[in-house]
């Protein structure tokens, strides 16, 4: 897998050959957890539980609809598109006086093992809607998602949008032709559809936000960019304080400094991070013993890496591995 903190731009810098954005974005590695599409008459409205490790997001195709995070409450129109980043319960309704049912006290019908039709009639004005849930296969992720607000609206697709807005009008249309006329594989094909427009919202977001702190924060600094970039190209590396400090062009002190209050946790905290997340990533892609994996990460004692893995993830190496087969809709929403 291409590491995406490689490939960033750094000011100053010229940029890469690749399409850094496309890197980054393209090692997200989603996968569905869910996938529902509704058909609502006002009033109606559904409760979210949270869902830890995961992206929820609504695509309002027709009608209107509010969505509430936290009082955080934004209105959506036709082909507008709400992304909660980090799994929030959190409701959507029609009004911001509907009343909300608990999303498992909605009625539904069963489609596929991950996909579902739901229904609230209130007898009022309609609205349908593409909601869902997708997680992570890649624990890097992570990084990414901490760095995203607790909300995100997609740009704006409407006609004074330019090329932009009209590709993601076409992808409205594309998923509101599924929905409306299902077929054999409309719940791939809208689980897709739905991966492609979660992709452009945060694509937005990183173009237009320049956060103070955090993963992104420190990926653009011109002193810690360096560091990550070494960091997460050979994580397995002999790195001290020192050598990151000396890569930083920083004293010992001062990059310590910066690192913490950029990154949010110790310098050699995050390398530790990085190492285990490169070996859950080895551990399920190549089928390397945990003693090999546990050298490629920089470990010359497997029971050090094995109590390291631990205290990342909460799992042994071995029980990680066998993890790795895909979960049932119950197992991933606690059902």
């Amino acid at each position: 897998m291409i590491d995406v903190a490689t490939l960033l731009p750094v000011p100053g810098a010229g940029l890469p050959q690749q399409d850094p954005w496309a890197d980054l974005l393209g090692g997200l590695e989603m996968e569905a957890v869910f996938c529902s599409t509704g058909r609502f008459t006002e009033p109606w409205g559904i409760a979210l539980p949270a869902l830890p490790r995961t992206t929820m997001f609504h695509l309002l195709l027709d009608g209107r609809a509010v969505v509430d995070v936290d009082g955080d409450r934004h209105e959506l129109g036709p082909g507008d598109l709400v992304l909660v980043p980090h799994g929030t319960g959190h409701r959507i309704t029609g009004t911001v006086d509907d009343p909300a049912t608990g999303l498992w006290d909605v009625d539904r019908t069963v489609v596929a093992d991950r996909y579902e039709q739901l229904r609230i009639d209130g007898g009022g004005r309609p609205a349908t809607l593409v909601c869902g849930a997708v997680g992570f296969t890649d624990p890097g992720a992570a990084r990414l998602l901490a760095s995203l607000p607790p909300v995100l609206r997609a740009p704006d697709g409407g006609h004074d949008a330019g090329d932009d807005g009209s590709w993601l009008r076409a992808v409205v249309a594309a998923i509101d032709h599924e929905v409306r006329r299902p077929r054999p594989g409309t719940d791939v094909v809208t689980a897709r559809l739905a991966d492609v427009l979660l992709v452009h919202v945060v694509r937005g977001w990183l173009e237009a936000e320049e956060p103070a702190s955090g993963w992104i924060a420190a990926l653009r600094d011109p002193a810690l960019g360096p560091v990550l970039r070494a960091v997460h190209a050979a994580p397995g590396g002999p790195w001290t304080l020192d050598a990151l400090a000396a890569r930083a062009r920083l004293s010992r002190s001062a990059f310590a400094d910066r690192f913490a209050g950029t990154v949010g946790e110790p310098p050699m905290a995050y390398v530790t991070g990085c190492r285990m997340d490169a070996a859950a990533r080895l551990l399920r892609a190549d089928g390397a013993s945990v003693e090999v994996v546990a050298r490629r990460v920089g470990y010359d004692s497997v029971p050090g890496f094995h109590r390291a893995f631990v205290r990342r993830y909460g799992v042994t190496p071995g029980a990680w591995r066998a993890s790795g087969a895909a979960r049932s809709l119950a197992e991933v929403l606690g059902r």
